[in-house]
């Protein structure tokens, strides 16, 4: 009888490995093998990919205003890794894999530090819908985001243990605040909070090392921790040097005094909630109340422009739950273990404290900016879970690795039939075939060679008539984006 329950745990083992491998196999087949067609990828991700690389030369290719000044200001890392990669491989459709490769990277990092199965965290992980939707992508929020998750487990790790970092600890930490810092303007903010609860963890450490020569280690660290400081935060240092605006070209106002900007703070939200604390407007969002149909941007679809949704909000509901069943049984036990306490504990109040930043930051109801949230609390459930299979005293049957990667693998075939087609099938949908379908050969047939051009009503697919695409034509020419006429700039307008 046991050798048989054996091979039945070592079945489902296999069956939910064999699971995530062949959707993993089919989202990275989705990201190199289809172009995206997302319209920021097209707009100026893209773009700004090709400037930096020289792919396309400047001279050649104009961005519209607005999106110069973006270029001037915004953080750059994800187009510069998204230009290698279509650099090093000819390759645009390469220019997906920072993301898919981002997710690869933080299904690793859980498995070195956590002991999470590679399987049980890419099943639950694609399960969200906009990690799937994203990880196919040439968008930046989900590469910034996996930055801050890491950032958010290392406090986990940091928290639940009394050991100092090891240097190892101190490089993953500094390498995913300076991804995240600089991947996407919202996330500052996040990730200098983030590394003050970092800071006072490792000083707090350190002083408790009574033999240790304090004064010695404060010599060195805090010069390191400066030039760390200046790497992690360099695009807004880079900022106030050059326009004074550490957020530029964003209007961000200091001490009743606006600094120097270019485009207005956004603002958006639905009608019905226009006056609802960001609070409210988080909360349903998180749950879906009155959401869209899941994609990239998250309101593609939705005529009513709410930007609303995005986590699967029963996913969200399942996921809380059994993280405040794992809580209850752990601090709530009889004969509790204080190990187990301390670490369930922390990994709660880490929820807690991640969820009051998420939910109160400025547009907060729209997920695809910080979905470190949900990423994070699937995380600490699966760290809570993995830890279960070791201690088997805390643990229920059903709540080991394989048996909860059944329920999240339910999950994930939900979100398959419902978007799999779109974001995890590869549809062979090549540059040709899409340049094909958008580029309109009379537009083409307008341009002289060497003429420059104004080419006026065609975004987000402008980029795509710039004269290193059409090679056969035999000749180059320079084209600027522009959504008017009045902005050409005394170029020849063609539409």
């Amino acid at each position: 009888m046991k050798i048989k329950l054996k091979e039945k745990r070592f079945g489902i083992t296999t069956l939910l490995s064999l699971f995530a491998l062949v959707v993993t196999t089919s989202v990275f087949f989705k990201a190199i093998i289809d172009v995206d067609l997302m319209w920021d990828t097209w707009v100026y991700h893209l773009p700004f990919a090709v400037r930096i690389w020289r792919i396309i030369p400047p001279e050649l290719y104009l961005f519209e205003s607005v999106h110069e000044h973006r270029f001037d200001g915004f953080t750059l890392l994800a187009e510069f890794l998204q230009g290698f990669f279509w650099f090093v491989t000819g390759h645009l459709q390469a220019a997906n894999l920072v993301c898919f490769f981002s997710l690869i990277l933080y299904i690793v990092f859980l498995k070195v530090y956590f002991q999470v199965p590679l399987y049980l965290s890419a099943i639950a992980l694609l399960a969200i819908p906009l990690v799937l939707t994203h990880s196919t992508t040439c968008y930046v929020d989900l590469p910034g985001n996996i930055g801050i998750s890491i950032l958010i487990l290392m406090i986990y790790l940091l928290y639940k243990q009394n050991n100092f970092p090891t240097k190892w600890d101190l490089g993953v930490i500094f390498l995913a605040a300076a991804s995240a810092s600089n991947i996407k303007l919202q996330l500052e903010p996040i990730v200098f909070l983030i590394l003050c609860f970092i800071g006072i963890r490792i000083v707090w450490l350190r002083w408790r090392q009574t033999k240790a020569d304090k004064t010695q280690w404060l010599l060195k660290t805090i010069p390191i921790a400066l030039v760390a400081s200046l790497l992690i935060f360099a695009t807004p240092i880079k900022n106030i040097a050059l326009y004074g605006n550490p957020f530029y070209p964003v209007k961000f106002e200091i001490a009743g005094r606006v600094l120097n900007h270019k485009l207005g703070l956004y603002s958006q939200s639905p009608d019905y909630l226009k006056e609802a604390p960001r609070a409210q407007r988080w909360l349903y969002s998180i749950l879906e109340i009155n959401s869209p149909n899941w994609t990239v941007d998250q309101f593609s679809l939705d005529k009513s422009k709410n930007r609303m949704g995005g986590f699967f909000g029963a996913y969200v509901v399942f996921n809380l739950i059994l993280f405040g069943y794992i809580t209850w049984r752990d601090l709530g036990s009889a004969e509790p273990r204080s190990d187990r306490c301390r670490e369930t504990t922390v990994a709660f109040i880490v929820l807690v404290t991640m969820s009051a930043v998420a939910a109160n930051f400025p547009q907060s109801h729209e997920l695809r900016y910080f979905m470190y949230w949900m990423i994070s609390l699937v995380s600490l459930n699966l760290c809570l879970l993995s830890h279960d299979n070791q201690v088997s005293s805390f643990s229920l049957q059903l709540l080991k690795p394989k048996y909860s990667g059944l329920a999240y693998a339910f999950f994930l075939a939900i979100v398959l039939v419902k978007i799999g087609d779109v974001y995890a099938k590869p549809t062979s949908y090549t540059l040709d075939k899409h340049l094909q379908a958008i580029v309109q050969p009379k537009v083409l047939s307008k341009i002289n060679p060497n003429e420059e051009v104004c080419i006026v009503g065609k975004q987000p697919y402008t980029f795509a008539y710039a004269s290193p695409f059409h090679t056969q034509l035999g000749y180059s020419y320079s084209v600027k984006a522009s959504g008017s006429a009045d902005n050409c700039e005394g170029r020849r307008v063609v539409k």
